[in-house]
């Protein structure tokens, strides 16, 4: 019997139909109880990419839990910037050079700006803020550049995404996911820990060609990123895709990685020619995750509350000693005193001083930087909590008030700390005062009780690297021998 009789149906006497357009006519197994063999024997995919440049159709099943819910995700925003004015973003950013140079203006970030071809130099810019990898999550990051070459010049190297980099020339890449263009093309990269794997970009419609920018057109780069692989996207479709190494947790070993950061370097002997691409903006965002709480809360929820993330330091980060009291210190302007908390929050005693316009630091804590093997958060700060009391001796002939303010993003323990190119200034916000009266015996506490201040919704972030501090100024006092003012001070923070 030829395979014709069997299509018509000849074998089980049931003939095959088909529409007037020649189509054939199915019906679908409905009965889930009379026949569950039948059903389902057609699946449904999504396609992410129909493989125009890969070669094959990139799907995605939908997924249901056993009570037949959809997961369906949603995107949580983490940090955005559009580079389109002509000074770098210091609250945002660090960036290093040697020799070569970043120039910001409204056509965007330029690398390269003095057009140097100078060998073992190089220049990077690393956003502050980092994003995290959790559970089944997806990291998004989404940047547009300008190339003004097909490829690099010989020596040159131009890396760029949510890579952490390293902090002296070249500036090599030490974790992360990320765009490489170099003498021969574009490829992504996935960095575990120092150990780098190359993802091929290439088209397999063009007998395997590499892709190749349109020189000075705007391209759009995505990289999404899971801890199964990772799909790098040009101007919307789907140019390679990178699955995990075998014997790693994920693409990168960090929980999280810079928003985003780019390099450029010249290495291994003199550039072959002057090249200076354009990085004109960057997102990322955190996809699949639950968007009704806060990321500080869901951070707290993962890695506990008031304690040290995993990769960090331990235990409690208040300084809070058992069953010790602290010595008595003056605080300092430049450096925290010894005895005074260096945790977040924490107790300490404060000598009585005069009245000076010094800023003092009574309590100082710096959020660990991330690595390759520290997770790199943010502390978000939604309102911090002083108590005091007068402790050695009543309050004299002048009455002792103390005001206070909270400092943070500064990048060095300094309240002096200036902005720079890579440091930032201590970011201020007011906070209160307290007040003994003449008179004001020990053991009492400041007229107006207790200081909290809520920050609300305008929560204060910290970045990684970057120092918080409580800070009190003597407006009045006499400084009475043996006069000095306890206090603990407690931030009400997250994780992010």
């Amino acid at each position: 019997m030829s395979w014709v009789q069997k299509l018509a149906g000849w074998v089980s006497g049931n003939g095959v139909e088909v529409t007037a357009q020649n189509r054939l006519k199915v019906d679908l197994a409905v009965d889930v109880d009379a026949t569950p063999d039948e059903v389902g024997s057609v699946r449904v995919y999504q396609v992410d990419d129909p493989g125009l440049r890969t070669g094959s159709p990139h799907l995605s099943s939908f997924e249901v839990d056993g009570d037949s819910r959809g997961r369906f995700g949603q995107d949580v925003l983490i940090d955005e910037e559009v580079f389109n004015y002509t000074a770098q973003p210091t609250g945002k950013s660090a960036y290093r050079n040697t020799t070569a140079t970043v120039a910001w203006s409204a056509a965007g970030m330029q690398f390269n700006a003095t057009g140097i071809t100078t060998t073992t130099t190089g220049a990077a810019f690393q956003a502050y803020a980092e994003s995290p990898l959790v559970t089944a999550t997806t990291n998004y990051n989404e940047c547009t550049g300008v190339f003004p070459a097909t490829t690099c010049p010989t020596n040159v190297v131009f890396d760029f995404g949510p890579v952490r980099l390293a902090t002296a020339n070249p500036y090599a890449p030490t974790d992360g996911v990320f765009w490489r263009m170099k003498p021969a093309g574009l490829v992504g990269v996935m960095c575990f820990n120092g150990s780098e794997t190359e993802v091929p970009l290439t088209d397999a419609s063009n007998a395997g060609a590499n892709w190749q920018p349109v020189v000075n057109k705007v391209n759009r780069f995505i990289i999404s990123a899971s801890k199964r692989e990772v799909e790098f996207w040009i101007n919307g479709e789907l140019w390679g895709v990178g699955e995990t190494p075998a014997g790693n947790h994920a693409p990168f070993a960090s929980w999280s990685l810079p928003c985003f950061a780019a390099r450029f370097a010249i290495v291994g002997g003199a550039a072959g020619a002057v090249y200076q691409p354009i990085v004109k903006g960057y997102g990322a965002s955190l996809g699949g995750i639950q968007a009704g709480d806060r990321l500080s809360i869901i951070g707290s929820r993962m890695g506990g509350s008031y304690q040290g993330l995993s990769g960090g330091t331990q235990g409690s980060l208040a300084t809070l000693p058992n069953s010790t009291n602290p010595t008595a210190a003056a605080p300092s302007n430049t450096a925290l005193t010894a005895n005074l908390p260096g945790g977040l929050g924490g107790q300490g005693v404060v000598t009585a001083a005069v009245a000076a316009a010094t800023d003092g630091i009574w309590g100082s804590y710096q959020v660990p930087a991330g690595s390759a093997l520290v997770q790199g958060r943010r502390l978000a700060l939604r309102g911090v909590m002083i108590d005091l009391v007068n402790t050695g001796a009543a309050v004299a002939t002048t009455a002792t008030t103390v005001q206070f303010s909270l400092a943070f993003g500064h990048t060095a323990v300094s309240l002096a700390t200036a902005e720079g190119p890579a440091a930032k200034a201590p970011r201020r916000v007011a906070l209160g005062f307290a007040t003994w009266p003449v008179g004001a015996a020990i053991g009492a506490q400041p007229q107006g009780g207790r200081i909290f201040a809520d920050f609300g919704d305008a929560t204060v972030y910290v970045n990684p690297g970057e120092f918080v501090a409580l800070v009190g100024k003597f407006l009045l006092g006499t400084a009475t021998p043996s006069q000095t003012i306890t206090f603990v001070w407690q931030p009400v923070y997250g994780w992010e």
